[in-house]
């Protein structure tokens, strides 16, 4: 079974677990409390700092409590976040920024956590060899998969745009099959599906057109928290983001072992995390601090935040640009360490 295969089929008996039932059984937890951190995101394992992070003591030497749910569905996080049930979610910036997301939607970017550097990406025909020759074909894919984003920022380029290219809507658990058909000449998919398609298509030439690989950043992990609960308790934050940066040191030093603490969480056989995140980049603290906006400017998010400001209008997917700043605030990283344990 593919990961992502087993991810979806997860998802679909989360709803009754997921951030709205979390929701309820967060509401005790006053909104307030200082040390607690109720924290839903996808299951996925650019995530697993997070995991580590419990397992390693790095949050309890804080005296902080996280607690964690799985959530793909953001039209059940965001309102999650709204009413206090719950302070932290994570997921790509580009799906961040999409619908239900207005201006005044509480949320705030303070890290970043993951790079996908090839996860994702597009799968073509062999007559196919740019971007370009997609124009006037059909590509199948899900209109807010990060390869589709990638397509739309690739042609965005060269002064065309998504409306060029016919885009069959499919789940992206259906690529390879659908890829077989010949009428199709490009899909979006992911690892490990991305691989299985070019080792395995019947179609000569099949090859990967695009991955995250080629923009690399554009497809970035981060960490969202309540505004009002962030801007009154900067500190509880500070203990969380310094939890996950020192698990992802962990996994720098010895991905092995991050990897056999992490795996059960995800119910994963450790060599099958360990293939997947071969197109993962954990960002270090300092990766973040050079990501996010700080006295010396605006970090290298503001490009990416740009694009999809761009990308999610021309898709549909967001109704106006969004502004970088305040919705993006590195003031949590700076000095994070500064006479800390790391």
């Amino acid at each position: 079974m593919h990961l992502r295969t087993k991810i979806k089929n997860w998802l679909k008996v989360l709803p009754s677990l997921g951030a709205l039932a979390a929701a309820t059984a967060f509401s005790a937890v006053p909104a307030n409390a200082g040390d607690k951190i109720n924290c839903i995101f996808p299951f996925w394992f650019g995530f697993a700092p997070v995991f580590v992070a419990q397992e390693e003591g790095y949050f309890s030497s804080e005296d902080l409590e996280v607690t964690t749910a799985f959530d793909n569905d953001r039209a059940n996080v965001l309102p999650a976040m709204a009413t206090g049930a719950i302070e932290c979610t994570m997921r790509t910036i580009g799906e961040s920024m999409s619908r239900p997301r207005q201006a005044d939607t509480t949320g705030t970017i303070i890290g970043t956590i993951d790079i996908s550097v090839g996860a994702d990406g597009v799968v073509a025909s062999g007559d196919i060899q740019s971007v370009e020759d997609l124009i006037g074909k059909t590509m199948a894919g899900e209109i807010n998969h990060p390869g589709t984003t990638l397509v739309q920022h690739a042609l965005a380029q060269m002064g065309k745009s998504i409306d060029d290219i016919n885009i069959q809507l499919i789940a992206t658990d259906d690529s390879a099959a659908v890829f077989e058909d010949p009428s199709v000449s490009a899909v979006a998919t992911w690892e490990p599906m991305m691989g299985s398609i070019v080792k395995n298509s019947s179609r000569e030439g099949t090859h990967v057109l695009l991955s995250s690989a080629d923009y690399e950043g554009l497809i970035t992990d981060v960490i969202i928290v309540r505004t009002d609960d962030y801007q009154e308790n900067p500190e509880k934050y500070a203990k969380f983001l310094r939890g996950i940066y020192r698990a992802i040191d962990l996994y720098n030093a010895d991905p092995d072992k991050f990897i056999a603490i992490s795996a059960p969480f995800f119910d994963t056989p450790a060599d099958e995390m360990k293939e997947a995140l071969a197109g993962v980049k954990y960002t270090s603290y300092e990766e973040s601090v050079s990501y996010l906006p700080s006295t010396s400017g605006d970090g290298q998010l503001k490009k990416v935040f740009d694009a999809f400001n761009e990308i999610n209008v021309v898709l549909d997917l967001q109704d106006g640009p969004l502004e970088y700043q305040p919705y993006v605030d590195g003031a949590a990283l700076d000095g994070l360490f500064d006479g800390q344990t790391r």
